[in-house]
Order: structure tokens, then C-alpha cells, then sequence
């Protein structure tokens, strides 16, 4: 496995396959849900989920993939709620037409999990909008993006789990 891949790895709780599936883009997007972004928020929420990881593919596309631990408790129509946060699904969400990409307030807080308070999205058009995630801490990543993303959802380990119908 190339450094780089173990690099990503280490610095999250995924596997090293998906780490690698992550980076190469391999991931099974043949089964993700597609859904603008207000309607996903709307259904589900980030709150309390922790990132886990954040790929951007500027070399071959124009997406940003933000990997996180879905909170069951808040989610309970996706997974059975429980404590066990390594038992908790991981969320995959592509962000497509990615024109910027901000980072704010980040600090390095050690192996302390970054649990998200908010997601708020601002509306420039029909054609973009502004996504801005908060976590506890007060750091945010903002996507600039086309307000389509791909949503993919998987069991802890690993297995695509099939979002429920309305």
C-alpha cells in the first residue's frame, strides 16, 4: 500500500481497503443515493456523527468525499442506535462540482473525536450552494458545490446499507 494511502489510514478508525477505495475512487457509487443536499439534511441529520476522513479528487474530478461515523441515536431509521461508536455506520458523501474548499479553526486536539454540531447550506443559485459543517470544537469545512450529492451509507463493516424509501 502506498504511503500516502497509509497515511489516510492512520490518521482515522476506517479499514485500509476502504482508506484505499477512498483515495482511488473506487468506492461501490453504483449504490449510493443521489439527493440534493436539502433534502438529505431535512431527512438526516450530522449531528453528533464524527469525521473520519476528507478526500478531494482535483486531479481527475471536481469532488470532495467527506467520510464520517453516522450517529444512530439521531439516525435511528438508518442503523439500531448504540453506544459503541465503532459499531455506528459510515456515512460517504461525494460532493460534486466542487469549485472551493475551505477549512477553518482547526487545531490538533490528539485522538479526541471531532463530533459535528451543525450543517448549514446557503443557497448562491439554482446551480451552487455553500455547505458549512461546525464541529464542537468551532473549526468548519465549507464545499462550495452543485447541490447534488452522492450519499452512500455502510454497516460498520463495511457493507452498503440501502437507505430507507421516504
Amino acid at each position: 500500500m502506498a504511503a500516502d494511502k497509509l497515511a489516510l489510514y492512520a490518521m482515522s478508525d476506517i479499514s485500509p481497503e476502504l482508506a484505499v477505495q477512498l483515495i482511488d475512487n473506487s468506492l461501490p457509487w453504483d449504490r449510493a443515493t443521489q439527493m440534493h443536499i436539502d433534502a438529505f439534511l431535512k431527512r438526516y441529520t450530522l449531528h453528533d456523527s464524527y469525521w473520519e476522513a476528507m478526500q478531494t479528487n482535483c486531479a481527475w474530478a471536481d469532488t470532495a468525499t467527506a467520510v464520517f461515523r453516522f450517529d444512530p441515536v439521531w439516525n435511528s431509521s438508518v442503523s439500531a442506535p448504540t453506544s459503541f461508536v465503532s459499531d455506528w455506520p459510515l456515512l460517504v458523501i461525494r460532493f460534486n462540482c466542487v469549485s472551493t474548499i475551505r477549512l477553518s479553526g482547526f487545531k490538533d486536539f490528539g485522538r479526541s473525536p471531532r463530533d459535528i454540531s451543525d450543517v448549514a447550506v446557503e443557497h448562491i443559485s439554482d446551480e451552487e450552494v455553500i455547505t458549512v459543517m461546525r464541529d464542537i470544537y468551532g473549526a468548519s469545512v465549507s464545499f462550495q458545490h452543485f447541490p447534488l450529492i452522492d450519499v452512500l451509507v455502510m454497516s460498520a463493516n463495511e457493507e452498503v446499507i440501502e437507505l430507507p424509501a421516504n
